[in-house]
């Protein structure tokens, strides 16, 4: 009697065992740090199994780790169970894009990871930044565009320690003497690449945009970058700068103060830094875009021909304004 009992004891664990999970496809369950949230949540966790398994009262009343689950169909409800009990979360896809300000920086990370974007926000003006090189202005340079996978749970330390380093893979030996030979450090190109990143989305024309900043700066001219002044006054709808823009008294308005400004005014791409490094040399010292909207640019050596241009592009910017309206 005690042997039969203990075979269909045995039977039953290893039918448990070897149970799959009751899911199609794919499955993605996230627990969050909220012990009250966590455990409603792990009655998604308990639904994978089935009703007669331990699995399923255990998912049900244990508490698992915090993090981003995928369960696959087929897999063993054992190993799903000791993923749970381990916290053995998949790795998010996060996706780091060029952008103007840094804003939405906070943003796209409370939106995919745990934390959410007041506390992103907190970190950043929080984070010893001098340490590594970066100041409170300077800081967004490290957020280097790339796609990164990451936990859900990551911690700002443990981001912003990620995120460096891959700066610090990105900025070879190579790079670093260019920078060198163009009198900049890896900080400042970084700072020219995100005004050049915001000039033109064509990124065959990035070169010789860049070549006409480093003239300027070489001549002790001011920048007069318009990106600049956009993002001084804090405006990133501006379709035209207005001359009372001009005179908006900012350390970032290269119109009123000479040389680079003191941070970046966007998140720049590899691509504008690489621009800058590999600058297109010429005698050109300013550009305007052409008005046939394509968005490339025609450039000129004297402020004659430049204002020649400009007064082109003004008024196919006054037509395409006027039809918005």
């Amino acid at each position: 009697m005690v042997a039969a009992f203990l075979l269909v004891g045995g039977v039953g664990c290893l039918l448990q065992l070897t149970a799959p999970v009751y899911v199609s496809g794919e499955k993605v369950i996230t627990l969050p740090f909220d012990l009250h949230r966590r455990r409603e949540a792990q009655a998604e966790v308990a639904a994978l199994f089935p009703r007669y398994t331990l699995w399923h009262w255990w998912a049900r009343y244990a508490v698992f780790p915090a993090g981003r689950y995928t369960v696959r169909e087929g897999e063993l409800a054992v190993r799903v169970w000791d993923r749970f009990r381990r916290g053995l979360q998949a790795a998010v896809r996060l996706y780091v894009r060029p952008m103007r300000g840094f804003g939405g920086l906070a943003g796209l990370l409370g939106r995919n990871l745990a934390h959410d974007s007041t506390t992103w926000a907190l970190a950043f003006q929080s984070y010893p930044w001098h340490e590594i090189g970066f100041d409170t202005r300077t800081w967004p340079l490290v957020f280097l565009p790339d796609v990164y996978e990451v936990y859900w749970t990551v911690s700002p330390s443990q981001l912003i320690d990620r995120m460096y380093k891959n700066y610090q893979r990105f900025w070879t030996a190579e790079r670093k003497e260019k920078a060198r030979a163009i009198g900049l450090t890896p900080v400042e190109v970084g700072i020219l690449a995100s005004i050049v990143e915001q000039e033109t989305y064509q990124v065959s024309e990035m070169p010789l945009i860049a070549g006409v900043y480093l003239n300027r700066l070489r001549l002790g001219m001011p920048l007069q970058a318009d990106p600049t002044v956009i993002f001084a006054v804090g405006n990133f709808s501006i379709a035209r700068v207005t001359h009372r823009m001009l005179e908006v008294d900012s350390p970032y308005n290269t119109y009123k103060r000479r040389g680079l400004p003191p941070g970046p005014i966007g998140i720049p791409s590899p691509q504008s830094i690489d621009a800058v490094l590999n600058y297109q040399p010429s005698n050109y010292l300013y550009f305007c875009a052409r008005p046939d909207g394509s968005g490339y640019h025609d450039f000129s050596v004297s402020y004659t021909e430049h204002l020649q241009k400009a007064r082109r592009y003004q008024k196919a910017l006054d037509r395409w304004l006027a039809q918005k309206r």
